[in-house]
């Protein structure tokens, strides 16, 4: 690493660190003061520090004041035992799909768009959800998770099925159609093609 890559790497990690700026520009003040100016090839330190001064400055901005909007999604989140009781107590013979995910796993965040596709498509079949294993500890081990993604399907109040790990799509259609049942507005006992 060269010296101007390993100060800039220095400045940055004092920058985005939270250290206090004048510490940064007492260093330059130094590094400014001990040049020496008058050999030919020094002549553009000076102006080449202030501009890297400027750039380490900027570039390690905070943008934490800024607000990050998360991605819209079909899929609601479950943030405790007592929301999942209800879900599941309110489904009725409704199948449920639930995902244990944590934010840091990346074969969760592959299985995203796999389960925001299913939501889409199969929406009268299965009600999708996610919890957030990090912040329920005590749903994941009621479940007996293990690794994610964890998908389990509940029907009746039960656990039917679950799928450990990342699967293809059609591995979680299979299981849908396995267990679900399609709902529609025909009555129950009336003869077919009656609603």
């Amino acid at each position: 690493m060269t010296k101007i890559a390993w100060a800039v790497f220095c400045l940055q990690a004092l920058v985005s660190s939270g250290m206090i700026l004048s510490v940064v520009l007492n260093l330059f003040k130094r590094l400014l003061k001990n040049m020496r100016f008058k050999a030919p090839g020094h002549r553009f330190y000076p102006i080449f520090l202030c501009c890297l001064l400027f750039a380490v400055i900027v570039s390690c901005e905070d943008h934490s004041s800024q607000q990050v909007q998360a991605p819209k999604t079909l899929i609601p989140f479950i943030k405790n035992k007592e929301q999942l009781r209800q879900i599941t107590e309110s489904s009725g013979g409704r199948l449920l799909m639930v995902e244990f995910y944590a934010d840091w796993c990346p074969p969760c965040k592959e299985l995203d768009p796999i389960l925001e596709e299913i939501a889409k498509e199969s929406g009268d079949k299965v009600d999708i959800y996610k919890i957030n294993t990090d912040k329920n500890p005590g749903l994941a081990s009621a479940f007996r998770v293990t690794g994610i993604p964890h998908v389990v399907f509940i029907k009746n109040q039960e656990s039917v099925s679950f799928l450990s790990g990342l699967y293809p799509k059609k591995m979680y259609l299979k299981v849908i159609g396995r267990f679900a049942q399609v709902l529609t507005d025909k009555k129950p006992g009336a003869p077919e093609g009656a609603t």
